[in-house]
């Protein structure tokens, strides 16, 4: 469903980190959110039903029980590899840039999760703008737009952690 979104941080680093695709709680709005195409991708692949339905419906990543809390359900803890990397949804494709809510909730953002150690190190590199403007870009053509606006639910609650946040002109019900 995706064509190939460039990855901001070496994947030799993501292997690394301790951080991606783990969740204080069980139901976190922050799990992976899955677009109905991208649940049949990986419902294709015939793998374990590893999903659940959030409260409007929508299809997100189930978590399980890790030592730090909960881990996407894909997520393989030993060599922090994902089982679905290929075909991993949008919303683990762009980060650390991270789709959500403005503070009141009139308009869509994104901006980088400082979650991500790399974001610390990176944070003034001139990579990172070019980078904001292809994501940017890429969210707001016609279908990718259209379809964020019909399935909100991909676009999490607003996170202060979130830094060099930029407006998307992506409207409910758009």
């Amino acid at each position: 469903m995706n064509p190939q979104v460039p990855q901001l941080i070496a994947s030799d680093v993501c292997l690394n980190c301790p951080v991606c695709c783990r969740f204080p709680e069980k139901q976190s709005p922050l799990s992976p959110f899955f677009f109905p195409e991208e649940r049949a991708e990986i419902e294709h692949l015939q793998l374990p039903s590893n999903f659940f339905r959030d409260s409007s419906s929508e299809t997100k990543a189930a978590l399980t029980t890790c030592q730090h809390g909960y881990q996407c359900s894909f997520f393989h803890h030993a060599d922090h590899t994902c089982q679905i990397y290929h075909a991993r949804p949008l919303d683990c494709s762009i980060y650390p840039v991270v789709v959500m809510w403005n503070p009141n909730q009139t308009g869509i953002l994104i901006g980088l999760d400082t979650k991500c150690p790399e974001i610390q190190s990176e944070k003034e590199s001139t990579r990172i703008p070019a980078y904001l403007d292809w994501i940017q870009n890429y969210l707001e053509q016609p279908l990718k737009s259209q379809l964020i606006a019909s399935h909100l639910s991909f676009v999490a609650p607003f996170q202060e952690e979130v830094i060099l946040t930029r407006p998307l002109s992506i409207q409910k019900g758009n």
